[in-house]
């Protein structure tokens, strides 16, 4: 019965955890239904044209498809049960308040998923789908040096460190060891965004916050770096809220329950756009 006014402020006061960054630096698409939907690839890098004497046949060389296949798993905000006399009597409209806090639920789980999922019966992580970029030297268990920044960044193809969106993808605790960072001339590294809505930069490219990425450890993969829109997110219509009202009738009580589904994979023909900084092992 907090929520029922009794003199009280009229403004509600939540409790912030920062979450997200998956489904603003990946790229979204949609679909009206949830059959397995198949994306084709192909990889003919290794593929290149052959010089030829005169009145000489050419060779054939034939073009390798593949596919990366999308699911559509489905999630639960968990169920909230409301007593009706709150609903009646609360200064705040319960049914706008829940829809905002089971979707933050759903967001929790959903970038997740989207960062360490292990796809076995969930989303392929993009933690998961990145391949090995740079390893820290010994003791850099929980840290990074300059070299090895730069390492990461070119150990990406060129094709892809130009497209847009290439950056890089960390927690706020990395962020802070690569704040503390400095070239051979003494400047930092970090370089704060001077524009609304940009992000902040690291050696030329914008880095993307994400809270589910691995704090710096022994073994962790921290850091990531690359074509972070190769990530694909699925996402089959809409969120739905359920109110179930008759459910628990008999107790005067509402029910609320939100569902999703979607999926989320890498986009990877055979030639790595994200890789992964992965500290020392001691």
């Amino acid at each position: 019965g907090y929520t029922i006014p009794q003199g009280f402020s009229g403004m509600l006061e939540a409790s912030l955890l920062e979450y997200g960054g998956m489904l603003q630096a990946s790229s979204v698409f949609d679909s009206d239904s949830g059959a397995d939907l198949p994306w084709p690839t192909y990889d003919d890098t290794a593929q290149t044209g052959a010089l030829l004497a005169e009145n000489t046949a050419a060779s054939e060389q034939d073009v390798t498809f593949g596919q990366v296949v999308f699911k559509a798993y489905k999630y639960s905000s968990k169920m909230v049960r409301v007593p009706v006399e709150l609903m009646q009597d609360s200064a705040f409209s319960i049914d706008t308040f829940l829809s905002g806090v089971l979707g933050q639920r759903l967001g929790r789980i959903l970038n997740t998923h989207f960062t360490t999922g292990d796809n076995s019966s969930k989303p392929q992580g993009i933690v998961t789908a990145s391949s090995a970029g740079k390893t820290g030297t010994t003791g850099q268990t929980t840290s990074v040096i300059y070299d090895d920044l730069v390492d990461l960044i070119h150990s990406i193809d060129p094709a892809y460190r130009r497209m847009p969106g290439t950056g890089f993808m960390m927690n706020d605790a990395s962020v802070k060891v690569i704040r503390k960072l400095k070239d051979s001339q003494g400047r930092p590294l970090w370089e704060p965004s001077v524009q609304v809505g940009a992000p902040d930069v690291i050696l030329g490219y914008p880095l993307m916050v994400n809270q589910d990425v691995a704090t710096m450890a022994a073994n962790a993969k921290s850091i990531l770096f690359g074509a972070i829109k190769k990530y694909m997110v699925r996402r089959v219509r809409d969120i739905t809220l359920v109110r179930l009202v008759e459910r628990y009738g008999e107790l005067h009580q509402v029910a609320f329950l939100a569902f999703a589904r979607f999926d989320g994979r890498m986009l990877d023909a055979g030639t790595d756009p994200v890789k992964h900084y992965a500290n020392s092992a001691t």
